[in-house]
Formats: C-alpha cells, structure tokens, sequence
C-alpha cells in the first residue's frame, strides 16, 4: 500500500522520500529497531500538526487532537521520526487527547530518563508500529505511530560545548 492509505504525498512532506517511511514491521525493520532497545530518550520535537491534516477537511482543535508528528532522539546519535502517532501513559487506556497534553507525555520521554524497552505491530491488520518506553521492564508510556524512519543525527555544537563544560 503506498501512502498508508493517502491518495498522494502530502504536500509539506514531499521531500520526505516514500521508501524511507515505514508502515509494518518487517524483518529488517525488527532487526533495526531490536539494536535501539535499551537506548534512552534524550530529546524530542513535536509538531502542533501531524502529515493526517492534510487530508482532513478541518484540522482537529488543538485541545481535541490525538495525533502528532514528532522525533524522538535517542542515545547512539539514533532517531526514530514518527508520523501520525498518538501517545498512551497506560498500555491498557485511552491516547492523551489535546496538544498541551500530548506535548507534556511525551516530554517526560526525555525528562524521565525513558528507554525504548520494547516495541511490536501497531495493529495486525492496519500495520503501524508500537513502541514501549519505561525504566527497566515497567512500561511508563506507549507510542503508536502510523507510519515511522530511523535515521542518525548529530548533536547541536552548543550542545557539545555545554556537556564538555560540565
């Protein structure tokens, strides 16, 4: 399936190449993300829209959406973009619903010293990936995106400076 059910490349995310994103886990993709298990969260970036916008009549009210885009930067220079991901603080409960709310979730990734602890299909039939966050086997927050990429990235020079300094 191309698009993950879109009709045509978003047009803000056209530089973002087709092949690259993600829909099911297969076996290269498992291999990829069981070398990141373990790696903790040590930044994020979120978006106040998510790719699905576009092809919404009306974009959800802040206060009412469940879905963002965001990065999560991880030990080891790793990065896992995810593209329509909504956030649950309980496996077993309903997605965080509002930005503000969802900005704060997944901020505690980074500020909670997280590790990505396991991670598995999204849904069996739709695809997508789950990705489980915590300290040790005590899951504190899951991330279910519909599409993803890992890519490598490289610090900030401030950054560098100011971990040399401390």
């Amino acid at each position: 399936m191309t698009n993950n059910g879109f009709d045509e490349p978003l047009e803000e995310y056209e530089d973002i190449d087709e092949d690259e994103l993600f829909y099911e886990l297969d076996d290269d993709r498992r291999a990829e993300l069981n070398e990141m298990v373990g790696l903790k969260v040590l930044g994020i970036e979120l978006w106040e829209e998510s790719i699905v916008d576009e092809e919404e009549d009306q974009p959800p009210a802040a206060e009412e959406r469940v879905f963002v885009d965001c990065d999560l930067y991880l030990e080891d220079n790793v990065a896992i973009e995810l593209y329509v991901a909504s956030v649950y603080p309980d496996p077993d409960g309903e997605p965080v619903i509002g930005v503000d709310a969802i900005f704060a979730a997944v901020g505690r990734l980074a500020d909670d010293h997280l590790e990505l602890i396991d991670f598995g299909d999204a849904d069996e039939e739709e695809g997508g990936l789950a990705l489980a966050f915590g300290i040790g086997d005590e899951v504190k927050t899951v991330l279910v995106a519909q599409a993803w990429m890992a890519s490598d990235w490289e610090p900030d020079e401030d950054e560098e400076a100011e971990d040399e300094e401390d």
